[in-house]
């Protein structure tokens, strides 16, 4: 690939946890080479205000430039994929943000499910589910319209996600100390995880001051080892978020209409990524639903879906 020949684009996978940046060579036969990767910290702007967000976003890309050894220039396309970017305000805000940073040429910026999507399904039509720190489903079909699913953040949903499990098992411990629940392993293992020695000391945890959703969300791991030591409160607990996270799935499913033909079925965030038994666990819930897809994909990259997006938008010449 020549210099003459190639152009430079960014993907951005910005999520509640991380920031990864993508930057690739495209040659004029729309060829794709990775250039180098740059991460950094949570770029949702809702949870974090636009400038602590871009702050993120801006080192990643840099990071980017530097494991490729390119200098920093302006690139000919970027998409970015955004947590928390799914209304018209926070894109306006993202889009406006790339303008006056001379970015790119040519900008797009779409939710973080969009790319999740776009990195997962053959042709970029299906669902993408995500499940991290949060949740969100979101679909298109080939007649290109879109329907989507949670992702109403952690006061009001993020049902399955790792924050809500371990919520949850923060609740169930909280019980236990009451009487009201059976006792969990949960307990001495929250506790110990977290330098505490008594239960009611779980409240200044939770309600303190600094914004620690990523620490409580690290909790539900104690959650997934208690489970395979065969818990019953952490059983009950990773069963219910499967249920919620397949409740997802079929509303998606069903405003698309996909029940009938099948559909390609995007996987991402630590929850779905790293948790096999989980997994597995949704895979057969949606099939006992009815709602089973025809192909599914595990994406632990989502910003090379948002290169994707990128290079169309030069094919578009958007």
């Amino acid at each position: 690939m020549s210099l003459q020949s190639e152009q430079l684009v960014l993907g951005i996978d910005g999520g509640g946890s991380k920031t990864r940046a993508s930057l690739a060579r495209v040659s004029s036969g729309n060829e794709i080479q990775i250039a180098g990767w740059g991460i950094s910290g949570a770029s949702n702007l809702n949870a974090t205000g636009l400038a602590a967000a871009a702050e993120q976003v801006q080192l990643a890309i840099q990071r980017a430039f530097e494991a490729a050894e390119i200098p920093f220039q302006i690139v000919a396309a970027i998409s970015m994929g955004m947590s928390g970017a799914g209304r018209d305000e926070e894109r306006q805000a993202w889009l406006n943000w790339a303008q006056e940073n001379n970015v790119a040429d040519r900008i797009q910026v779409v939710t973080d499910a969009e790319t999740v999507l776009a990195a997962g399904t053959p042709e970029g039509f299906g669902l993408a589910l995500i499940a991290g720190t949060g949740s969100l489903a979101f679909g298109k079909n080939k007649t290109g319209a879109e329907a989507r699913a949670g992702g109403w953040g952690y006061l009001l949903g993020d049902e399955g996600g790792g924050y809500q499990i371990a919520i949850a098992a923060i609740k169930a411990i909280l019980k236990s100390a009451d009487g009201r629940c059976s006792e969990t392993s949960l307990r001495p293992a929250v506790l110990q995880s977290l330098g505490l020695e008594h239960s009611d000391e779980l409240i200044g945890f939770v309600y303190r001051s600094e914004n620690n959703r990523r620490e409580i969300a690290e909790l539900s791991k104690l959650v997934f080892a208690a489970a395979e030591k065969g818990d019953q409160v952490a059983l009950k607990i990773l069963q219910h978020s499967v249920e919620e996270l397949s409740d997802l799935v079929k509303a998606v499913v069903n405003r698309l209409e996909f029940s009938g033909a099948g559909y390609a079925l995007a996987l991402t965030g630590g929850i779905l990524i790293h948790q096999q038994d989980f997994r597995l666990s949704l895979c057969e819930h949606l099939s006992q639903l009815q709602i089973e897809p025809s192909t599914i994909e595990c994406v632990d990259d989502a910003s090379l879906g948002a290169v994707r997006i990128a290079v169309g938008l030069l094919n578009d010449g958007v």
